[in-house]
């Protein structure tokens, strides 16, 4: 299983302030209606038929096979690949993205397993999880019956912006570039990267010099640094690394405790659901 911010197999917390904060209450019952493996798994399975699809029809002599189910094809594969998964065309050729698509989907259903994945890996899934939630919440407004074959929550829209802060680590790939969503919860680190490099430049640095200065400053590892820099891609990136079986990825949220200034002690997960849910209520009231 792939590892998040927080464990995707889990979708009943409650949190031990509820029923003190209605808002968060409200906010926490949201979070239950979700599917979170689901959403990510069926953003897989529709990353990978699309792409599938499309390698299929370029090896065709850009002809429709035989054996295709797919009615239309693009007339430009490259602005097509491009508009449909804007961030990891940024960094992968599509050859390399299916295979990592590939990589994520064994990974996704290994139950019994944990890995963690490199910077390579996330705006790939931040692209397939878009685009699946998109579908979903259409067909939630459009064609309900219909988005029952998805079932990517207990019929309500899926918060896109709340759940890649709620799940992602960082987005640390999204650097100097605008993100089309808010994020907020990942925006102080992304800020003050680009500061830090902005100062570095300011002092006489090479833009490339100033980014790797980043490594001491924000922990960032070597996959991260290459992607930034846009280097050759290196298939040992693409692979996922393997978490010891006796180690538990989520001990750190769910067994480990913060000091609250306002709530006093929390488990590291509620402190997570606290710091993220009011990013969210605003947008949830307007509905």
């Amino acid at each position: 299983m792939l590892i998040f911010a927080k464990d995707i197999g889990q979708r009943d917390h409650r949190h031990a302030l509820e029923e003190k904060l209605p808002e968060l209450k409200k906010y926490m019952e949201y979070q239950r209606k979700l599917f979170p493996y689901t959403v990510v798994r069926a953003g897989l399975d529709l990353a990978y038929k699309e792409t599938d699809d499309v390698m299929n029809f370029i090896d065709n002599d850009y002809q429709p096979p035989a054996d295709s189910s797919r009615q239309e094809y693009p007339a430009d594969v490259k602005q097509w690949y491009t508009n449909r998964f804007p961030w990891a065309s940024a960094f992968l050729k599509m050859e390399d993205m299916h295979f990592t698509l590939v990589t994520l989907v064994k990974a996704m259903d290994s139950f019994r397993t944990h890995e963690a994945a490199s910077a390579y890996h996330w705006p790939v899934l931040y692209d397939s999880v878009h685009n699946i939630v998109q579908i979903y919440n259409s067909l939630l407004q459009n064609d309900p019956d219909n988005s029952r074959d998805i079932h990517l929550s207990n019929a309500v829209e899926v918060n896109f912006d709340d759940f890649i802060n709620n799940y992602w680590f960082d987005l640390d790939f999204m650097i100097f570039s605008q993100a089309d969503y808010p994020h907020a919860r990942h925006h102080g680190r992304k800020n003050s990267m680009e500061e830090s490099i902005k100062e570095g430049m300011a002092a006489g640095m090479e833009p490339l010099t100033a980014l790797g200065k980043l490594d001491r400053l924000f922990q960032l590892d070597e996959a991260t640094l290459k992607l930034l820099r846009r280097d050759p891609v290196e298939t040992r990136f693409l692979e996922l690394k393997n978490i010891s079986a006796t180690d538990n990825p989520f001990d750190r949220i769910y067994k480990k405790y913060v000091e609250d200034p306002q709530h006093g002690k929390l488990r590291v997960i509620d402190a997570e659901y606290l710091i993220n849910h009011p990013f969210t209520v605003a947008t949830m009231a307007r509905r």
